[in-house]
């Protein structure tokens, strides 16, 4: 079975029911029927809290995050997930982060965004969300 980081922000369309909502829920989907593994780093989680303050009380955001731990695995971030992202030089450092999460695990070997040119300077694979439903690489 292959295993994939997804990033916040897919999860967070999903959430929000954004543009691109359709693909990011498929995207969980394929992982619920057991097509392929789904992780997220787990400094995902609050900023998915903090997104959702506006349209979710507190309990309601609780759900809805306890709802994907069981659907995602949780990539962890430790202090040298930390210190490679802080020397890394990317631009943003949540997707930093979460890239070097993805890379500590061996079983990632992709991640799936929908701003693959975030994570240009990983040495993982980078899926777009979009792509990633409509071609067979699953």
């Amino acid at each position: 079975m292959k295993h994939y980081l997804v990033d916040t922000n897919v999860i967070i369309d999903m959430l929000l029911d954004r543009e691109d909502a359709d693909a990011a829920c498929a995207v969980i989907d394929g992982a619920e029927q057991g097509k392929y593994a789904l992780h997220i780093c787990s400094l995902s989680f609050t900023t998915m809290y903090y997104s959702l303050r506006k349209i979710l009380t507190h309990e309601q955001r609780i759900a809805a995050l306890s709802q994907l731990t069981e659907v995602l695995e949780v990539a962890t971030v430790d202090k040298n997930v930390i210190d490679l992202a802080l020397k890394s030089g990317w631009k943003d450092f949540e997707d930093a982060v979460q890239n070097y999460s993805a890379e500590a695990n061996p079983d990632i070997t992709a991640i799936i965004t929908r701003n693959t040119k975030d994570f240009c300077k990983s040495k993982l694979e980078v899926i777009d969300s979009v792509y990633f439903l409509n071609s067979e690489i699953h």
